[in-house]
């Protein structure tokens, strides 16, 4: 397992993850690709796709969302965290972006993404990661008070004044720990990389303090990790039948 820490500083982590997308995607080995969570802003546009002879699905829960996406995409409304999914699969990938932390159950979400995969098939998540103070907070706090505490500290983040933000629960979202790879190995899923990164500098944009003191703190934790308090990672995993209990 390759083992990478990095700065969040400007939102590296959504940069990294969709440069390392882009070249996972047009490999000799991926020409099936599902999104899930992709809904109305799908993360590989339609010229790419086109350009590389990619076969692209995109898989939400909200039929709204996935209507307001190209026509050009192939669609389909399901849940990925639900017990009875049945769907066909052999993909060749299954990527999703900040959506793991929004299942109520990560071990679901995974064995699904598994099943749907082809043998040797790619899977590669973008999440944030407990235990990161904010993400602490969003977790414990109730539901109006954590709304009221985000638009005080991330108003950019609030897109709907009556629903500010999708409940989030965690499951299965960790840094590179032993135990994280246990429960994929657990799944037979190979962990082949797990790129974690500290500070969360989004959340303290309004207070130029806590800004400085985070990102102090998260180039301290670069050289000396500790990756039970990362606060994104992006884990790339790949179907292995033989690691199976």
């Amino acid at each position: 397992m390759k083992i990478e820490y990095r700065q969040a500083k400007d939102s590296a982590h959504m940069m990294d993850f969709q440069n390392y997308l882009n070249k996972l995607a047009v490999s000799s080995e991926v020409k099936k690709i599902c999104e899930v969570g992709g809904g109305a802003n799908p993360a590989i546009p339609i010229n790419m796709i086109e350009k590389y002879g990619l076969k692209y699905t995109l898989l939400d829960i909200s039929s709204e969302e996935l209507a307001k996406a190209p026509n050009e995409y192939h669609k389909i409304q399901a849940d990925i965290s639900s017990p009875n999914l049945n769907l066909d699969g052999q993909f060749d990938l299954i990527f999703s972006i900040m959506l793991a932390e929004h299942v109520p159950n990560g071990q679901t979400f995974h064995k699904n993404t598994w099943n749907l995969l082809r043998h040797d098939g790619y899977a590669l998540h973008l999440f944030p990661t407990m235990y990161a103070f904010p993400f602490i907070v969003n977790q414990l706090l109730p539901e109006k008070l954590s709304n009221k505490l985000l638009g005080t500290l991330a108003p950019h983040r609030i897109t709907d004044s009556k629903k500010l933000k999708f409940p989030a629960y965690y499951s299965w979202c960790r840094g590179p720990s032993n135990n994280q790879k246990n429960k994929f190995n657990s799944l037979g899923f190979r962990v082949e990389e797990y790129i974690a990164f500290f500070g969360t500098p989004a959340y303290f944009r309004r207070s130029k303090p806590l800004n400085l003191l985070d990102e102090w703190v998260s180039s301290i934790l670069v050289k000396y990790p500790l990756p039970l308090i990362t606060s994104y990672a992006y884990v790339l995993l790949r179907k292995d039948v033989s690691l199976m209990n």
